[in-house]
């Protein structure tokens, strides 16, 4: 019986590994395919059909109701395996803002930014926006933010409504900084979102 347990362990053990290269080598590819970082021109159409089999491995070219790619989708995400490498080099993710307008009956308007306790807390709300900002599903994105519009409304319940601005940070070259340039901010979508004390925020 311990015999049957170790071996278990032994092949838990390593379909985590395999799947910590998958990811990490599709992600790194993905970085040469999108040229993000020098990647080997000459050897591009062999990086791409790896890729390709990274995820299809992966389930990636299954149907989201897969079995097998909602299983691979739940570990790494449990695990941290899918955003390990992607944030830091070869590719640094992209600085993302975002801002609550809180907005009164009275006409007034206050601006808020997101609160966090902790240095650990602020790295996830990195990956966070990240992830928001790359997600193609429009409802999931519009859900998530509605989430941490809640949290907002939470503090300022009198507020008639909260527009949340999401957008990424474009900072300026070190010649343009020099020419008086500054960090401008890219509006990528906003959505509007009214709250009551009775109803939850995924219901409205």
């Amino acid at each position: 019986m311990m015999g049957r347990t170790k071996w278990i362990y032994v092949a838990g053990l390593i379909t985590h590994f395999v799947l910590i290269i998958l990811v990490t080598s599709r992600q790194t590819l993905s970085v040469f395919l999108q040229n993000k970082t020098a990647g080997p021109g000459p050897l591009m159409p062999r990086v791409a059909e790896l890729e390709h089999v990274e995820t299809m491995a992966l389930g990636g070219d299954l149907p989201t109701s897969n079995l097998w790619r909602r299983a691979v989708v739940a570990y790494t995400n449990g695990t941290g395996i899918n955003t390990g490498y992607g944030f830091f080099a070869p590719t640094v993710a992209i600085p993302r803002k975002l801002v609550f307008e809180i907005r009164y009956a009275s006409g007034e308007v206050e601006y808020e930014l997101p609160r966090v306790g902790d240095k650990a807390t602020g790295l996830r709300l990195v990956l966070l926006l990240e992830a928001i900002a790359n997600t193609d599903n429009v409802l999931l994105r519009k859900t998530m933010l509605k989430m941490m519009a809640f949290s907002v409304w939470q503090r300022h319940r009198e507020a008639e409504a909260i527009r949340v601005v999401f957008g990424t940070v474009m900072w300026p070259s070190a010649s343009e900084f020099r020419r008086g340039k500054r960090a401008e901010y890219d509006v990528l979508f906003a959505y509007d979102f009214r709250f009551s004390a009775d109803v939850s925020p995924l219901n409205r």
